[in-house]
């Protein structure tokens, strides 16, 4: 008979069986390029990233895609439970976070922003960025969505959509950063 894996979580004395009740905190599987076992925590920040091709001095409207689309590398299932958005630029404009958990087409920066039928049914979920904090020359902008997904290729792929009219300045260009639990 095997050993049970026991677990205890921070500041806790006591010590409980891994099971449906009381999953690992940790996910563990084997990267399939280096062959090296790979341990994550549940609570996993995604590296800060800037948005890809943004065009700069351009003139967006309300429903615009905002840069291109991107991948950001996550667990295989969790929840997002913040996005911070880093306005270098002190706009302070709403954004739609599109997520999808296979590739879809991606709008051309400063379009429309449409997707297929097909890509819509892969979407996880569309995230509101509407909570903002301005510090003067800056701005934070916080949503707390608490999506759950899975993501089969442990990447979600993202495209942006303005809901305002953004002009942005070169050197000023926005980043973001997903916090998954």
């Amino acid at each position: 008979m095997p050993t049970p894996l026991i677990q205890r979580g921070k500041g806790n004395q006591n010590y409980q069986e891994v099971g449906p009740e009381f999953p690992l905190a940790v996910e563990v599987y084997q990267n399939p390029d280096s062959k090296e076992i790979v341990i994550t925590s549940h609570v996993f920040t995604a590296s800060r990233r800037q948005i890809p091709g943004i065009g700069t001095a351009a003139d967006y409207a309300s429903g615009d895609a905002f840069g291109l689309s991107f991948t950001i590398d996550v667990p295989k299932e969790g929840v997002i439970s913040s996005v911070i958005f880093y306005d270098l630029d002190d706009e302070g404009l709403n954004k739609e976070i599109f997520l999808a958990n296979l590739a879809f087409t991606e709008t051309a920066d400063n379009a429309a922003f449409a997707v297929s039928d097909a890509d819509l049914l892969n979407s996880i979920g569309v995230i509101s960025i509407d909570t903002w904090y301005n510090y003067g020359n800056n701005q934070l902008g916080i949503a707390t969505p608490a999506i759950w997904y899975t993501a089969p290729e442990r990447k979600l792929w993202c495209q942006f959509i303005t809901r305002g009219a953004d002009n942005i300045a070169a050197g000023s260009l926005p980043e973001v950063r997903l916090v998954i639990t």
